[in-house]
């Protein structure tokens, strides 16, 4: 057992450490090891713990403070015994480490090289002595033990520095810095510099603290220090050394622009507190961005901070464990003789240190693999700036150096715009301002493939933009656009660097995402394509973000840059077979459209199932939490949609086409992207119609034919809706055929209204038939609401509230609505406003629990005049303002026509005073 005193208060026992907490056990342990073997007065004891004004009861909490030291702390090392007045440590005086320190610098003095046990004795410090401890006596122990530090580190470089100077000087710096008026220490950390072969060093030292002498003692140095410092003088060296200060940084980048957000947060890092630590400031992101740019450009603009000299190496072919090798360039640029470096990895990395230590220097290690290939470069000295640019994510380094971390993207829409303008000039951008666009786009704002294009464009100067774009879109699958004879700024081989510095099941997932073709990947959908499970491919994702080949910022998703999923697509195309390359998209489309029909249960549970084959093996499925989850995941994955069902066309997947646009459908229809829904349907059809599955068409149809007429297309619409209901004839599908029977009511009301109660009523006689009760509620309520359209208000009544009772007894909500919403349109004609309100209240309320955004903003409108007839424009204003936002929510234009009806019906302004 060990108990520590010099640094943090521990107890070492076969080489493990154990903190000692709190304070007051760390303070009274202290005092007893402080004087083990002897008797510590309780009253001395109770002043070292509490200090002068010794609390009530701290007597009594002492007593707990020792058995706790007792049991938990000594065990069987030894014993806190009481004496009469005191109690005393009972332990070897070798087991506490202020007396071992002692007892070596005592055994020092009768050695013929004492630096050997003088050596030892200061290698038992571990920092600050009683770190943290408070009180009178801590501090004054504290005084003590650092003098006795000093003095002893003093002894012992003396007895080195002519053997091993540079070790002198490393443990001579700190104290010269702590004990700047210290004449002594002075004249030895000269003396150590010189025999270095610093000379130079010295003489500054000495300047410095000639200069301290005066300002804070108004005195001049003494004997000791002079003769020094004369000695230096008539030394060869002092004539020959010249102060190097190397200045390695590559050329700045001209046409920089941008990152004015970066650079001040840089700036800050540098500027920072506390003032005068070595700062070390790590940015990464993904290949291409600009990091290696940003870096020297901040350096450039800031080199006048650093003095001493700028530092720089490209890490980019240096492996982790060789980058201890950058060393001796470093040394060799900072002064050292090459003779005189080390060759051991440990003794240049001192020595680094060293030769730093009371220099203002920048270093900058540019494309860095890791944490770990840089921690031997870190510039640790106060005053030194450490820049990294890397692209891995390096958390470590911000965890074991303090490193202040810099995440870059790609550029801004403005910036990407200015990059291209200060390579081309303005003019050439303004002459084609749809074209320059598009090459922004399709660069994917990414600075290296803006440079890339910009130096194809500048070479030609009569080039069309128009054309160098109309190339990149074709291109589009393939970064051949983005070639060239430099590797350094060669697409490929940029991306190359980070890909293969992945282990091979990275590699092979991060090559099957660039088969997903929307702008994020679901992270269920990335284990599909890889066939892994879940947990597995969240793993390795990590290691892909942290490489700066997808974004995690969004949990549960992966996002890719376009170039890079180019990238990533190239490469499976080079190292995959077809056949391996279509499993990947079956198990991608089985993915969706599992989790499309789970998604389709938990948000619309009375709509038709399909009856799905079974998954591809590897394949997973998203589980919802409820319909909100359900919701989102729909939102998000819409998106990619059109190129799923491409994807599956492509492959010869018809029936996953038609089947994928079924299980958004209903999705779809509530939000309103009416144009893509035809877009979508369409692909669908012919898909349906080349695997000849008549229900599949017959669903097709009836899709088309509502995103038609609420486009307003009543007559497209009918034609579709004809077409669906023979098919459902045709297969004998009564209740399909019901549900297109009553879409069809809408539009024939536009183009042939005499014909829509005839329909509502067959519908209703279909779904009786067939046994579907909240289908045949849903046709009541249908014909009760055109019933009311001709006037006939008390049977519409009748069948609405009929409808509704039965509608909210099966707990179907969304039919529920509509009902009420009939009911109150006819509570409203009837003169009944009070009731026609509550009645669209309710309707509007389980409309938007059910998702259905467009019925509800429609019923708000409704509710907005009624409560306008009924002399309440407050109401109506707030009715017609929900109303507006749902119809934002889909995207609809209805929401600008609503916000003029409120304009019109808003009270004036209140007059000034």
């Amino acid at each position: 057992m060990l108990i520590r005193l010099l640094g943090p208060v521990e107890v070492e026992r076969e080489g493990r450490l154990q903190p000692v907490r709190p304070p007051q056990v760390a303070l009274t342990l202290a005092a007893l090891a402080w004087e083990a073997g002897r008797v510590v007065p309780v009253e001395s004891l109770l002043a070292r713990v509490w200090g002068e004004q010794v609390p009530t009861g701290a007597r009594r909490t002492l007593y707990t403070v020792i058995t706790r030291i007792r049991r938990e702390l000594l065990k069987d090392d030894g014993a806190v015994v009481h004496r009469p007045g005191g109690y005393l440590l009972d332990v070897d005086e070798s087991a506490v480490d202020v007396s071992r320190f002692r007892g070596l610098t005592f055994q020092a003095m009768a050695e013929p090289d004492p630096a050997p046990l003088l050596g030892e004795a200061l290698a038992l410090w571990r920092g600050d002595p009683l770190t943290g401890l408070p009180g009178g006596w801590a501090e004054r122990a504290r005084h003590r033990l650092r003098d006795e530090r000093k003095e002893t580190t003093l002894r012992w470089a003396r007895l080195v520095t002519g053997r091993d100077a540079a070790a002198a000087v490393a443990a001579l710096s700190p104290l010269a810095d702590e004990y700047p008026l210290d004449e002594l220490l002075a004249s030895a950390l000269i003396e150590a510099l010189h025999a270095w072969g610093r000379t130079a060093e010295g003489l500054a030292h000495f300047a410095r603290v000639r200069q301290t002498l005066a300002e804070e003692l108004g005195v001049e140095p003494g004997t000791e220090l002079r003769r020094v410092h004369r000695t230096l003088l008539l030394s060869d060296d002092a004539a020959e050394t010249v102060r190097v200060v190397p200045a390695q940084l590559p050329v700045d980048l001209r046409c920089f622009v941008g990152r004015e957000a970066e650079l001040e947060r840089l700036a800050a890092v540098a500027t920072g507190e506390p003032a005068g630590t070595a700062a070390v400031c790590a940015i990464s992101g993904p290949p291409g961005v600009g990091k290696s740019s940003l870096a020297l450009r901040w350096a450039h603009l800031h080199r006048g901070h650093f003095p001493d000299g700028q530092l720089y190496a490209d890490l980019s072919t240096v492996g982790s464990a060789d980058a201890a090798m950058i060393l001796p360039r470093f040394l060799v640029a900072l002064g050292v003789p090459e003779a005189q470096v080390p060759s051991g990895v440990e003794a240049r990395i001192g020595l680094y240190r060293s030769v730093l230590a009371r220099r203002r220097v920048l270093v900058v290690l540019d494309d860095a693999r890791g944490a770990d290939q840089v921690r031997p470069l870190l510039a640790a000295a106060p005053g030194c700036l450490t820049l990294v640019t890397s692209r891995s994510e390096l958390s470590g380094l911000a965890v074991a150096a303090g490193a202040s971390l810099v995440g870059l993207d790609v550029l801004p829409d403005d910036d990407a715009y200015h990059l291209l303008a200060a390579r081309l000039g303005e003019q050439r951008l303004v002459a084609e301002p749809e074209a320059a666009a598009l090459i922004i786009r399709q660069c994917g704002r990414l600075p290296l493939a803006l440079a890339i294009v910009a130096a194809q464009l500048a070479q030609r100067t009569e080039l069309p933009l128009a054309e160098v774009a109309a190339d990149l879109s074709r291109a589009g699958a393939d970064l051949e656009p983005f070639a060239h004879s430099d590797p350094a700024i060669d697409l490929r081989t940029v991306f190359g660097r980070s890909y293969r510095d992945l282990p091979e099941p990275a590699i092979r997932l991060f090559r099957r995402l660039g088969r997903h073709p929307g702008p994020h990947v679901p992270l269920a959908a990335a284990a599909s394509l890889a066939a892994l499970p879940v947990d597995r491919a969240r793993e390795l994702a990590v290691r892909l973000d942290r490489a700066s080949l997808v974004d995690m910022r969004t949990p549960g998703r992966l996002r890719l840059h376009d170039l890079l999923r180019v990238y990533a697509s190239e490469q499976e195309r080079a190292a995959d077979s077809r056949a391996v390359r279509r499993g990947a998209t079956r198990r991608l489309l089985d993915y969706y459209l599992h989790s499309a029909c789970a998604a389709s249960e938990a948000c619309y549970p009375h709509r038709e199932k399909l009856e799905l084959r079974p998954r591809a093996r590897g394949a997973a499925v998203e589980r919802f939490a409820g319909q909100a989850d359900a919701l989102r995941w729909y939102a998000d994955e819409c998106v990619a949609l059109p190129a799923l069902l491409a994807e599956a066309t492509e492959a010869g997947l018809d029936r996953y086409a038609y089947e994928l646009a079924w299980a958004f459908a209903e999705f779809m229809q509530r939000r309103g992207p009416w144009e893509q829904i035809l877009r979508v349907q369409a692909v669908a059809l012919d898909a349906a119609g080349r695997a000849g599955d008549l229900l599949a068409q017959a669903r097709c149809h009836n899709s088309i034919a509502r995103a038609h007429a609420r486009l307003g297309g009543h007559k497209e619409a009918v034609g579709h809706f004809d077409q669906a209901v023979g098919l459902h004839r045709l297969l004998d599908e009564p209740v399909l055929e019901a549900h297109v029977e009553l879409g069809l009511t809408v539009s024939l009301a536009q183009i042939r209204p005499a014909e829509v109660l005839e329909h509502a009523v067959r519908a209703r006689e279909l779904f009786r038939r067939a046994g579907d009760v909240i289908g045949e509620a849903r046709a009541l309520n249908n014909a009760g609401w055109w019933r009311a359209q001709g006037g006939d208000y008390d049977e519409a009544l009748a069948d609405c509230r009929r409808a509704q009772r039965i509608l909210a007894e099966f707990g179907y909500a969304q039919g529920e609505g509509h009902a009420w919403d009939s009911i109150a349109y006819i509570l409203q004609v009837k003169g009944d406003f009070a009731q026609a309100v509550a009645c669209y209240e309710r309707a509007a309320e389980l409309l938007r629990g059910c998702d259905d955004l467009h019925p509800a903003a429609e019923t708000l409108v409704r509710l907005g005049e009624t409560q306008l007839r009924a002399g309440d424009t407050a109401a109506a204003l707030a009715a017609w303002e929900r109303a507006a936002e749902y119809y934002d929510a889909v995207g609809d234009a209805q929401a600008g026509k609503v916000r003029e009806r409120i304009a019109a019906h808003a009270p004036p302004p209140a007059a000034g005073r």
